[in-house]
């Protein structure tokens, strides 16, 4: 049984977001910098994309936006301009014109913010509020997240080679690649790959217990699936009664992914449980 998931900003309460046909470039967003005050029982997720190597990485969840500052400073740590940026954001003046720490920033973040690279190269970081009482009450225990990605576009090879065959053993050594991947949140473009992971990743939300994260997991793969033809299926999950999994769907034009994300982050966690309950995060 799907669990629905409510993500701020959404009109209603749906159980996932359909994603859009990738298109042949991804449309450079804008900066949304100013937010509203995030609700209570809000987790946190920072969404990290670059168009120009067709990547797309997901942190968290956590429960607080500045637990993802580390990372978001590493990134902005090579763009002078997002620097300046990010300290701007950091800082605010009082009733006397004297600057002090912006609170409102560190409590609930950005929505967008672009960081430059060169050669018009940038990326996109986004920050995904999520409702979800059930998750933030045991976080930062390890939670199941998961995610989506296609239709995919295969890479340019000879007709010829575009068999069943070919397809399946692709599929098995993706599936495979993803079991074994150190960054399994991460996917990235290279020759003989899929394309369009930085244009069709969605996020769907997190879950506490596998069960209801693996049917959720089908559940978008059944609607993804919907009026395509010919498609080739397999799915791999981690033995025992804990661990991730993927599920994959190919056809002669096509390919989509379903993971099932099992986080475990004894450093995150460390810190994270050091700041709970206090304000002493130094940045």
């Amino acid at each position: 049984m799907s669990k629905e998931v409510f993500f701020e900003g959404d009109a209603e309460v749906l159980p996932f977001t359909i994603p859009t046909t990738p298109t042949a470039t991804l449309q450079k967003p804008s900066d949304i910098l100013d937010v509203p005050a995030a609700a209570p029982s809000t987790i946190w997720y920072l969404s990290i994309t670059k168009p120009h190597v067709d990547s797309h990485d997901l942190v968290g969840p956590t429960k607080a936006f500045r637990h993802l500052l580390p990372r978001i400073e590493a990134i902005v740590s090579n763009s002078p301009t997002a620097i300046d940026k990010l300290a701007q954001l950091k800082e605010t003046e009082d009733m006397w014109g004297e600057t002090e720490p912006n609170e409102h920033f560190f409590n609930n973040g950005f929505e967008v913010f672009i960081v430059e690279g060169q050669r018009g190269s940038y990326t996109v970081l986004k920050m995904i509020r999520e409702i979800n009482k059930e998750v933030f009450d045991i976080l930062p225990a390890p939670v199941y997240t998961v995610l989506s990605v296609g239709p995919l576009e295969h890479a340019a090879i000879p007709l010829k080679a575009k068999s069943s065959s070919s397809s399946s053993s692709s599929a098995s050594a993706s599936a495979s690649a993803l079991k074994s991947s150190s960054a399994p949140l991460s996917s990235k473009f290279s020759p003989g790959k899929p394309k369009g992971y930085a244009a069709t990743t969605q996020l769907h939300g997190s879950f506490i217990e596998r069960a209801a994260a693996r049917e959720t997991a089908k559940y978008i793969m059944t609607v993804l699936l919907l009026d395509e033809e010919n498609v080739n299926e397999i799915g791999r999950w981690e033995k025992g009664s804990k661990g991730g999994g993927v599920l994959i769907a190919m056809n002669a034009t096509s390919m989509w992914e379903v993971k099932v994300v099992y986080a475990d982050d004894p450093i995150g966690r460390a810190q994270e449980e050091a700041d709970r309950g206090a304000d002493a995060f130094v940045l």
